[in-house]
Parts: structure tokens; C-alpha cells; sequence
């Protein structure tokens, strides 16, 4: 596979963006055993013992420009304003590159998918690595966080997570649109099969470590009555469609000819 890595990406860093609960904790924990440091701190721990591989000083200042002020990250969803934007947050995001101090290394944050500009302004030329997963699984872990009689409890919450989805899911879409050459991942067909973590590897560059787990593939995408419902309220309070946005997410992750160069490169 060496023989088709790029040389140039070596020294940019890499910026992994997804929704909630979608498998970014994966992708960064894949690249950081693989030599590209995605968290200040030594890994110890994986996903199923709570360890999100988020850089605290880049999910800090995420939450800092969104004003995110403790609320439910499921309940912030306005993208950042460029105006918004004040010289000191542009001199702390610089202060966070100064302090890595390494050529290569990456963060992950669903939030990024919120304040992208301002990270594109600041890395000037970050590599992106986006997944996707289907909605119905990602409802489901939000599902059994609120419990059977979430509609007593909080009858907004879980239209408020499929509306999260749909909207950062959008803004993923649209990055691909106006990025082609970000690489764009679905969260099943990375699990199941090795095309994914193939196109990954020569798309950054260097061979790759597999931190795949079959257990971590829980999930079932079979819609409940409850995912039927929260959609049919997120349709009408919100005009969005998680199915339509789901179909249009695969059809931009499907790559032809990345995959012909995966196959040939494993051949």
C-alpha cells in the first residue's frame, strides 16, 4: 500500500467531522494509534471506557465561540457567525496550534461542524475526514438515554436529537460540496467492511491502525415508533428530512475511483 501513499499531506493537520455519536471517537482514536496525535494526553482508554478523544483546549474554545454556556449539545445548532468572531479567539486558536507544536497532528468535535470557518481561517489547510451514520442508530443511543416515557419527562428531546442530526448531517454535505477531496466515510460500511479504513490510509498518507471493534457495531437500523414519530415532528416544526439527508450523504460518499485505487493498492 506504500506505493500509493500521498507525501503531501505530512505536515497539515487533520480535522475529523461528524455528528454526535457517528463514530468521529473512533475515526481519531484510528489516527492516533497510527502516529497522528489527536488528544494532549496519553491514550489509555478507548470509546467504551469513556475516553471521546476530544482535545480539551479545541472543545473549549468550540463551546466558547458558540456560547455554548452548559447547555445540551443536542440543543446547540446555529452555526458560528463570522462577525461573531473576536480577535482574542483567533489569538487563542493560534496559542492552541503554537502549543501542539508538531507538524502533524488532528482534533475531532462534532462541534467543529458549527464553527468550520473559523478552524479553515486559523489552519489555512486542514486534511477533512467526515462520517456519517444512519439516523435511526444514531435516534436509538438517544433513545435509551431518555427512557420509554421520554415524552412525560421531556417531549422535545429526542426531536431535538434527530433535528441535531439533520442539521449538522447538512453542514457535513455542505463541506463536502465546497471540499471534494475531504474524505467522506458512512459509519457502517466502515465497521463492516475494508475499504474504508483503506481509503483512509491513502488518503492521509500513512498505513493505518485497525481500532475496529465488532462490538461496538450495537446498533440496529430498524425505525421504531418513536424514531417515526420524532421525524414526523422534525418534518413539520423543522422542514428537515433525516431520510432524504441520509441518501444524499451516501451518494457523496461513494467515490469510484477511491475505491479503485484502494483495490489496486491491497492487489
Amino acid at each position: 500500500m506504500r506505493s500509493v501513499f500521498a507525501t503531501n499531506f505530512a505536515s497539515r493537520p487533520v480535522v475529523v467531522l461528524g455528528m454526535h455519536k457517528s463514530g468521529t471517537t473512533l475515526i481519531a482514536e484510528t489516527l492516533h494509534r497510527s502516529g497522528i496525535p489527536m488528544i494532549g494526553t496519553e491514550l489509555d482508554a478507548g470509546y467504551d471506557d469513556g475516553n471521546k478523544m476530544e482535545r480539551d483546549e479545541t472543545r473549549a474554545l468550540n463551546m466558547e465561540l458558540l456560547g455554548d454556556n452548559g447547555r445540551q449539545s443536542l440543543r446547540v445548532i446555529q452555526p458560528l457567525a463570522p462577525g461573531n468572531v473576536t480577535s482574542a479567539q483567533r489569538d487563542q486558536a493560534r496559542a492552541v496550534i503554537d502549543a501542539v507544536g508538531l507538524d502533524v497532528w488532528g482534533f475531532k468535535d462534532p462541534r467543529t461542524l458549527l464553527t468550520f470557518g473559523f478552524w479553515q481561517d486559523v489552519l489555512e489547510d486542514p486534511i477533512l475526514v467526515g462520517i456519517f451514520r444512519n439516523p435511526v442508530e444514531v435516534f436509538g443511543h438517544y433513545l435509551r438515554r431518555a427512557g420509554r416515557r421520554w415524552i412525560s419527562r421531556d417531549p422535545t428531546f429526542l426531536p431535538d436529537a434527530l433535528r441535531a442530526w439533520c442539521v449538522y448531517n447538512n453542514h457535513l454535505l455542505d463541506l463536502k460540496r465546497k471540499h471534494p477531496q475531504m474524505l467522506l466515510l458512512e459509519y457502517a460500511e466502515f465497521m463492516t467492511s475494508e475499504l474504508g479504513l483503506q481509503r483512509m490510509a491513502i488518503h492521509l498518507g500513512r498505513p493505518l491502525a485497525d481500532c475496529r471493534q465488532p462490538a461496538m457495531r450495537r446498533a440496529v437500523a430498524i425505525p421504531t415508533t418513536d424514531y417515526r414519530l420524532a421525524k414526523l415532528v422534525v418534518r413539520l416544526r423543522d422542514r428537515l428530512n433525516p431520510d432524504q439527508i441520509y441518501n444524499q450523504l451516501k451518494d457523496a460518499s461513494a467515490d469510484p475511483f477511491d475505491a479503485r485505487t484502494a483495490t489496486r493498492s491491497v492487489s
